[in-house]
């Protein structure tokens, strides 16, 4: 049942055509996005999700503004227990994470098996905005891979990623580090996940620095259908590559959406 079905009865038609058809679930909290015309109902909203679905025990909706570098969207509690506090499964992994401290989407678990799919045996990978851990994690559990490095400037995204380090028992088997990006250098990697689509452009040059000759950059960026060929000219602009693939990974707002370019430095 999506979350119009599940609203029928409870708003009008024209309210529900406002309504966003599903919403996330990460771990125990569903997190809304209510459109302003609808937000004297928002509570009505969360409040039917508590009753409806026993594994949720928290209802928050999106703040309409991502802040800072670490990009943090804020949520606001609309019912149930008073925490932003989760542990989120995914993927035969499990994050412990706050929504409030930290940027997390569950709309990336297809994309990250996709990058694991990709990892070889002895491979080196820098996943240098690496967040609570999904990517690194992920493939630290699950791949070959020789050797994974996972950073994050944010320091409390940090402090969840060693956390989920421990939890997921690959405490021995990946270096983590709380630094920023621009701080690594001629690393050499094989693969090269940089997942800061808000920002990509101006780390482009990094991601070539850190990458070795025909290793392979998963490049993230926002962009329209009809722009994503100036993000691939910005790539080649940046350096010597070849494009590999270019995945949709979700949309972001109207017609708006999540790219990972992949491309091989040459």
């Amino acid at each position: 049942m999506n979350l119009k079905e599940l609203m029928k009865g409870e708003l009008n038609e024209n309210e529900i055509l406002l309504l966003k058809r599903s919403f996330d679930q990460i771990g125990t909290i569903a997190q809304l996005e209510i459109p302003k015309e609808l937000e004297s109902k928002e509570k009505l909203i969360a409040e039917k999700i508590l009753k409806t679905y026993k594994n949720i025990s928290t209802v928050v909706k999106k703040e309409d503004i991502t802040l800072g570098e670490y990009r943090i969207r804020p949520v606001k509690i609309l019912a149930g227990k008073d925490t932003t506090i989760t542990i989120h499964k995914e993927n035969g992994i499990f994050m412990n994470l706050d929504l409030n401290k930290v940027f997390f989407t569950p709309r990336l678990s297809g994309e990250r098996l996709r990058v694991l799919a990709l990892i070889k045996k002895n491979d080196f990978v820098a996943d240098l905005f690496c967040g609570v851990g999904p990517y690194s994690i992920l493939i630290v559990k699950f791949s070959k891979a020789k050797k994974v490095l996972a950073n994050d400037l944010n320091p409390d995204a940090y402090k969840y990623l060693l956390d989920n380090v421990k939890k997921n028992k690959v405490i021995d088997k990946i270096e983590c580090f709380n630094k920023d990006a621009r701080d690594f250098h001629k690393l050499n990697a094989d693969k090269v996940i940089m997942n800061i689509p808000k920002f990509s452009e101006s780390f482009l040059k990094m991601a070539f620095d850190n990458c070795r000759i025909g290793g392979r950059v998963f490049y993230y960026c926002f962009a329209k259908e009809d722009e994503l060929k100036d993000r691939v000219k910005e790539i080649k602009q940046a350096g010597n590559c070849r494009i590999l693939k270019k995945t949709k990974c979700g949309d972001i707002g109207p017609s708006t959406y999540r790219w990972c370019i992949d491309f091989k430095k040459l």
